[in-house]
């Protein structure tokens, strides 16, 4: 079992480094960290140089994180990979090792596996997200599903699609209900990832937008598969 995580960044410097010590500190050393910086200019680099070779990074202009996740995907050799925010951090220091036994008995049907995602501010948890197979593939339904920076995708279904850099903030859904079928996602029983508060896809100014990408992706790809997703729905309440 091997992980790729996954981190894009663009003037990151304030979160960053309690991501990246995150992960460094875990017990279960089969991982690589791949961090797709957009070009910072505000100190994220001296961050990242300060870790040498444990880290695996490159800073060139990107057109978005989606754009971003494609590169660092291109260069990653994890069995699976692991997209975390740069204000993002694994909440456990064994929590890879808890996976990755999971994640071995999973069949090879299965290409998304996801676990509890908590929210909050400045590293302290407020909530949590932690839906059934029922609940989750019902999200879909309002424009929402995978809590993603908990979620491990099998890195074999790279070889074939990466995500839509057309979008600025809802590229993992439409990734997601791309992919999604009614047998192909796992809930994992751990706490896995906290994410930061605050960032682009709860701000304000960004509202508008998310909302006509999720409205798109709702037309696009929801709709067409609305009876796949109520047999997921019904199938696991009944289990």
């Amino acid at each position: 079992m091997y992980y790729s995580i996954i981190i894009a960044t663009l003037n990151s410097s304030r979160f960053l480094d309690r991501a990246l010590r995150s992960i460094l500190v875990q017990k279960f050393g089969g991982y690589e960290i791949l961090v797709q910086d957009g070009g910072s200019t505000d100190g994220t680099l001296d961050i990242l140089k300060k870790y040498g070779k444990r880290i695996s990074w490159n800073s060139e202009a990107d057109r978005g994180i989606y754009d971003a996740w494609n590169k660092a995907v291109g260069r990653s050799r994890g069995d699976w990979i692991l997209f975390l925010g740069a204000d993002d951090f694994l909440l456990s220091e064994n929590i890879l090792g808890l996976c990755a036994g999971d994640l071995s008995l999973l069949p090879s049907e299965t290409i998304f596996a996801y676990g509890r995602l908590a929210l909050g501010r400045n590293g302290r948890p407020a909530t949590r997200i932690h839906n059934s197979l029922t609940a989750m593939y019902s999200l879909f339904f309002r424009g929402t599903g995978l809590p993603f920076s908990a979620t491990f995708i099998r890195s074999s279904v790279f070889a074939r699609h990466r995500f839509d850099s057309s979008f600025t903030i809802a590229g993992d859904l439409e990734f997601t209900l791309r992919l999604l079928s009614a047998d192909n996602v796992a809930a994992l029983p751990h706490a896995i990832a906290f994410m930061e508060n605050g960032g682009i896809s709860d701000s304000a100014a960004t509202a508008d937008l998310l909302c006509r990408e999720k409205s798109r992706i709702l037309r696009e790809l929801v709709l067409p598969k609305a009876g796949l997703i109520a047999e997921a729905c019904l199938k696991y309440l009944a289990c």
